[in-house]
């Protein structure tokens, strides 16, 4: 019985380079040493198209040894998707294209065309055979595991024919993957693993038998089990207990011949394997359903999909745009796997850059009318697309607030925010936030007027009225297509509140946001209490905390690091290191800031990490009304890239 043996990494476009270069040095370069070292042993191996362009770059030694390796038939390179795509998300005409851009670069890199296809998180759909098909891919690689059913689905390789297209299916043996995963999520220990892994035994009836290793899951249980083993010593477990059993060949796939698998077999549609963290979850479309972000961020690829259907300008700008377009479906910031996935900030603005390049494209080239009326995020009620020179917003019903601020010369969205479930990370901060809600900008909160600010939190309905869970009305001005009215009257609102009508009046300036907040009793009875509009802003992060200031008399006064409680302020200033801008917020009225960070930790590839999500700026406005009496002010939010100081001439 041979032994098909491959190892694969699945970190995708958009991962910190302090992360690619630990992979490098404890993954990448020990493992294909220790190949190499070993010529009796055969290996696949799987890297997305990103990390071989990355090497080619940075590292060219590595595709050096790769393509000896190559040459002496002892590494069999995958193909799949370049950037690590979830093909199911992509037009259909994108998909077959990803594959070949692999499957080109490593023919052209290193001397031969691969033949078999890995999918990113072992994504399958049955319509991906006639996908392969149009790429030459004869073979898939996939994990046996069925996650839904909790089954294995197979053990031995079977033909599978779907629309008249037929490929040879290799599952790959589930014991090893449990076991590595149960490793990176302190279930058992590195003896215990070992132990465990010398017990396992072979059927030697079967034909072949096919083994996958997860490195990044294995990168994952060294960081988190340090001191007791590092990561080849590990790798090299699996290899010892081939050598033990009575046949313990390693092949290649490029070695059997085509044809030679008869048994027949289905694969079905679903999210295979244990790459993911979530179990909870068994389809991909599933995570559209648990995440509102990420939901909203699939709903504005798919309107910028149609949009750029619809471009006939110049032929150029279209090609760019759909490249942006697929670049952007990274499956990266759609998943929860060893890399961070959608907890990682990083992923999903990598994800914002490249929408948001596309459609200031496609605008420029195009009379686009903006605000643009469409239902991105599918709850039935309609969102406003608007774009300028510098920023574009998407306002929601859902209280009225901005589910985008992207500023276009960086193309980062500080509206990404996400908030995820307890139950998958700690929460650092925030301990009361709701599960899987959407955190927008200008959402709106009413308070008690006796309110103890530093105890705030929204999701407490005994200290808090949310109006961000309700729908607003929104209009645009018939005078100037820049502005954007919301509107909401709400009776009977908690506190002794009562009945107040909040509208809000955005107007969008090449720089500033300017909205106009007006308040009215309307009521019989007095109305007293606290409004708040939440800015929850994504930033760019080079330091563990953001640090904010305001502007007093000409002269910047420090606020504290962390959370922050500070009355009577005008202004606002919010410092980006990493896109080099200032952000700012300030309104005619004095306010209450209230200033928190949130924050949560995670195990990854990088052993315990502590991940920054989004800063809540809330200012708070005192309000005391008369039936029928008004109370308005003015907030500006201003976005600008920081001024570069000159560095004096050396002397």
């Amino acid at each position: 019985m041979p032994f098909i043996v491959g190892a694969y990494s699945q970190l995708p476009p958009g991962t910190p380079l302090p992360i690619l270069e630990r992979a490098l040095a404890e993954v990448y370069k020990p493992v294909l040493t220790y190949i190499y070292k070993h010529p009796e042993l055969k290996l696949h191996f799987h890297v997305p198209g990103t990390v071989l362009e990355w090497f080619e770059q940075n590292h060219p030694e590595m595709n050096m040894l790769i393509a000896d390796l190559v040459k002496k038939d002892q590494l069999e390179l995958l193909s799949g998707s370049y950037q690590e795509q979830v093909l199911s998300i992509l037009p259909a005409k994108d998909r077959s294209s990803q594959l070949e851009t692999t499957t080109t670069f490593i023919r052209k890199r290193f001397g031969k065309r691969p033949r078999t296809a890995w999918f990113f998180n072992q994504i399958w759909n049955p319509s991906f055979v006639s996908t392969m098909a149009m790429g030459a891919l004869d073979r898939l690689v996939i994990s046996s595991y069925d996650r839904l059913h909790d089954l294995q689905v197979a053990t031995d390789p079977f033909l599978m024919q779907d629309l008249g297209k037929s490929i040879e299916v290799f599952p790959s043996d589930d014991r090893f993957d449990q076991l590595i995963t149960q490793l990176s999520r302190k279930e058992i220990g590195v003896k215990e693993f070992t132990e465990a892994i010398a017990k396992l035994r072979f059927d030697p009836a079967d034909r072949y038998r096919t083994i996958m290793v997860n490195l990044d899951r294995l990168l994952q249980a060294t960081a988190i089990h340090q001191d007791e083993a590092n990561l080849i010593d590990l790798f090299v477990t699996v290899f010892e207990r081939i050598s033990r059993s009575s046949d313990p060949e390693t092949v290649l796939l490029s070695s059997i011949p085509l044809g030679s698998i008869e048994r027949r077999g289905y694969l079905q549609a679903a999210w295979y394997g244990r790459d993911s963290n979530l179990i909870d979850i068994s389809s991909f479309n599933d995570m559209f359903i648990k995440y509102e972000e990420l939901n909203h961020m699939y709903g504005r690829f798919l309107y910028l999909v149609n949009l750029a259907r619809l471009y006939r300008k110049n032929k150029d700008v279209k090609k760019r745009v759909e490249s942006l377009l697929v670049k952007s479906g990274s499956g990266g910031a759609y998943v929860l796997d060893p890399s961070g996935g959608c907890y990682r900030n990083s992923l999903r603005k990598q994800v914002y850059r490249y929408l948001n390049e596309a459609e200031r494209l496609l605008s420029a080239g195009e009379e686009i009318p903006y605000p643009r009326e469409l239902d991105i995020d599918f709850d039935g009620h309609n969102e406003l697309v608007w774009l300028g020179k510098n920023i574009g917003v998407v306002v929601d019903t859902a209280g009225g607030s901005l589910a985008e601020i992207n500023y276009l010369p960086t193309g980062w969205n500080y509206g990404d925010t996400f908030t995820g479930y307890a139950s998958e990370v700690d929460r650092v901060s925030f301990p009361a936030i709701r599960d899987g809600s959407f955190q927008r900008s200008f959402n709106d909160v009413f308070l008690p007027h006796n309110a103890p600010v530093d105890h705030y939190a929204k999701h407490v309905k005994k200290q808090t009225f949310d109006a961000g869970e309700h729908l607003y009305s929104l209009e645009i001005s018939e005078k100037n297509q820049n502005e954007i009215v919301a509107r909401k009257g709400f009776k009977d609102l908690p506190f002794g509140v009562g009945c107040v009508a909040v509208t809000k009046r955005y107007r969008f300036r090449t720089h500033t946001i300017v909205v106009e907040f007006t308040l009215e009793n309307c009521g019989k009875h007095r109305s007293r209490g606290m409004f708040g509009s939440e800015l929850n802003l994504s930033l760019g992060m080079k330091d563990d905390e953001v640090s904010l200031y305001t502007v007093e008399k000409s002269r910047n006064r420090p606020l504290a690091n962390g959370r922050v409680i500070a009355p009577s302020l005008k202004n606002v200033r919010i410092p980006d290191p990493l896109n080099k801008t200032l952000l700012s917020l300030a309104s005619d009225i004095r306010f209450t800031l209230h200033k928190d960070d949130f924050l949560v930790k995670l195990d990854t590839v990088m052993g315990l990490e502590i991940l920054y999500e989004y800063t809540q700026i809330l200012p708070l406005w005192e309000f005391d009304l008369a039936p029928g009496e008004q109370m308005q002010w003015t907030v500006g939010f201003r976005i600008e890239r920081r001024a570069r100081t000159k560095q004096k001439d050396k002397e």
